[in-house]
C-alpha cells in the first residue's frame, strides 16, 4: 500500500483487532441480553409474543419460530390459502396463483 492502494489480497489492517476487543456486534449482543433479562421487559416480550400468536399465527410461525429450529428442519403449515414450507429454513411459498 505504499502508493495509498490496497493491494489485492492484503488485508487494509494486518493487525485486525487487539484480541479480548469486542467487536460492535458482541457489544449490541451484550446490551439486548442486558435489556431482554430484566424482568418487566420479560414479561413485555411474552405479551407481545402471545398477541402475535394469536392474531398473526403464520406470521408468528415464519418470524419467531422457523428461525429458532435446526436447519435440518423441514416441514409446511398450512393457514387457509396460505402454505409455509421450508427446506432449511429458507423457502417461503404463497398459496396457489401467488408465486
Amino acid at each position: 500500500m505504499a502508493d495509498g492502494k490496497f493491494e489485492l489480497g492484503q488485508s487494509g489492517n494486518p493487525a485486525g483487532r487487539p484480541k479480548g476487543i469486542p467487536s460492535g456486534r458482541m457489544k449490541a449482543l451484550g446490551a439486548f441480553d442486558r435489556i431482554t433479562g430484566k424482568d418487566e421487559n420479560v414479561r413485555v416480550i411474552e405479551e407481545a409474543l402471545e398477541t402475535a400468536l394469536r392474531e398473526k399465527p403464520l406470521w408468528y410461525f415464519t418470524n419467531i419460530i422457523m428461525p429458532l429450529l435446526p436447519r435440518e428442519t423441514r416441514a409446511a403449515v398450512e393457514a387457509g390459502d396460505k402454505v409455509v414450507e421450508w427446506r432449511g429454513l429458507i423457502g417461503v411459498v404463497a398459496g396457489e396463483g401467488e408465486k
